[in-house]
């Protein structure tokens, strides 16, 4: 009970943490002079550094990174986990991931409404690509490591997916569609709402 008790305590430092990291950048974008020059100049070096890979790299994982093309998972883990009758834990998957893409889409930015680096479509604070992908794999993640017996399958499964989450967040700014600081928003972000996600499956254990 101790050690259940002491990890959710570690769960929602983590929640802490990623909140003040997200209120001190959303603050420093509403807020900062010059926070756009900044941002602007760290995406610029970043592109110049990516711009010697192949192009279909990043258009690839930013397009699987999408929430039109977050169903197929979401259906595919769901499958999963009601196959072997966890189905509170499916329910609280999609509860989580399409409560992240409401909040960041529907809410935040529109309260922040930074635009965006390149003439594109919606705003740009925090990345929603990068939060949604975040939170899903690592929900995702946390389920491995809690229930895959082989070590073997744990660590492969858990990589592979978090490549994935680092693979999508450097695509936003391989594309120049966001600013750094706005996929670095939405890395905590989404660690946040997968953190909260742990959180409410332990309380119901």
């Amino acid at each position: 009970m101790k050690e259940n008790n002491s990890s959710v305590v570690a769960n929602w430092n983590i929640v802490t943490l990623c909140l003040i990291v997200v209120v001190t950048l959303s603050l420093l974008v509403m807020y900062m002079p010059g926070m756009r020059e900044i941002d602007m100049e760290m995406l610029k070096a970043t592109r110049k550094f990516l711009g010697q890979f192949p192009s279909y790299i990043p258009a690839f994982f930013s397009n699987y990174g999408g929430i039109g093309n977050f169903w197929w998972p979401q259906i595919t883990a769901c499958a999963v986990l009601v196959s072997h009758r966890k189905f509170l834990k499916a329910f609280l998957l999609v509860f989580f991931t399409q409560g992240t893409y409401f909040l960041v889409d529907s809410v935040i930015k529109n309260i922040i409404c930074r635009e965006r680096p390149c003439i594109h479509h919606g705003y740009s604070f925090p990345s929603g690509h990068t939060t949604i992908t975040t939170c899903f794999y690592g929900i995702i993640i946390y389920l491995i490591m809690k229930y895959t017996r082989s070590e073997f399958w744990r660590y492969t499964l858990s990589i592979f997916f978090g490549f994935i989450i680092f693979m999508v967040a450097i695509s936003r700014l391989w594309l120049g569609v966001h600013f750094p600081t706005d996929v670095i928003a939405g890395l905590f972000l989404g660690l946040l709402m997968a953190n909260l996600f742990i959180i409410t499956d332990k309380f119901f254990k």
